[in-house]
């Protein structure tokens, strides 16, 4: 067997391995490997590189093989949970906490357009990549697009579910930002309590800039991240450059009021998401 098709062979069984093991398990050394597999340390070490490159793994000198997950990198293109997982060739898949008609708050009616009276329809669900938890996911819906989602499948992707009726998101007005998960996200992402998350909020709108789907999504610090391709107007140097053009600065008391109880933000006490129904 050719030895680039050997290092191969090895670099997917060990892929195998690392899913099976929990993060940070650490591997054989290199040179029980190669008696396990062989083959030379060096065909060993070839095929480890290749999978520290795709992150399955993380080698520290002098410590060793950890086992490790790769980071799914979220690009500036418009794409759901479901396609971003896809395409990096995990299985996506979902479990819905809970489901529900609620009556939103004042920071919901606003981001949503609401009409006075108009109910919303709240989902929030885990997600997972490979059968990891991978994002914590809430949102809402204006009450009319909710009831084109009751009846169909919560844990699949709802855009998908919603262009099945003409409703297809065009835009996004996004923030990301690093916060503390709270304890019930920390045990629901199987992370230690106090960890960082990823924030990234997202008001998806239609083609005719309407807005369909206020969305909180926290995910794992060590799987996910964001990337944007970023470069200068033609003909202006970076220095140039006004950073007040694209950093959005809130100040205390908005960042007060963006943090209501559908995202349980006041509720860390207990733990426990409120539940507020019609």
């Amino acid at each position: 067997m050719k030895r680039d098709t050997k290092y191969q062979q090895i670099s997917e069984e060990m892929r195998s391995r690392c899913q099976s093991l929990p993060m940070g398990s650490r591997l054989p050394a290199e040179r029980q490997l190669a008696e396990e597999f062989g083959v030379s340390v060096m065909t060993v070490r070839h095929a480890l590189g290749v999978l520290a490159d795709d992150g399955w793994v993380r080698r520290s000198a002098g410590s060793g093989t950890f086992v490790s997950r790769p980071t799914v990198s979220m690009g500036p293109s418009l794409t759901s949970f479901t396609q971003d997982m896809m395409r990096r060739g995990f299985t996506p898949s979902s479990t819905v906490i809970r489901a529900e008609v609620v009556t939103p708050d004042l920071d919901t009616v606003t981001r949503l357009g609401l009409r006075p009276g108009e109910m919303a329809f709240l989902v929030e669900r885990l997600r997972y990549a490979d059968g990891e938890p991978m994002c914590h996911e809430i949102g809402l819906f204006p009450q009319h697009l909710g009831a084109l989602l009751q009846n169909q499948d919560l844990e699949g992707s709802l855009h998908r579910a919603l262009s099945e009726h003409g409703v297809v998101p065009r835009s996004t007005q996004r923030s990301v930002r690093a916060v503390v998960a709270m304890n019930r996200e920390c045990e629901l992402l199987d992370l230690p309590i106090n960890s960082p998350a990823l924030e990234i909020v997202d008001v998806f709108s239609d083609a005719l800039s309407r807005p369909i789907h206020y969305v909180r999504s926290r995910y794992r610090f060590d799987r996910y991240e964001v990337l944007t391709n970023i470069a200068t107007p033609d003909g202006t140097h970076s220095a140039d450059f006004d950073t007040a053009d694209t950093v959005r600065h809130s100040d205390p008391a908005e960042r007060k009021s963006s943090q209501h109880d559908f995202f349980g933000e006041q509720k860390e006490e207990t733990g426990q998401p409120p539940v507020v129904s019609s």
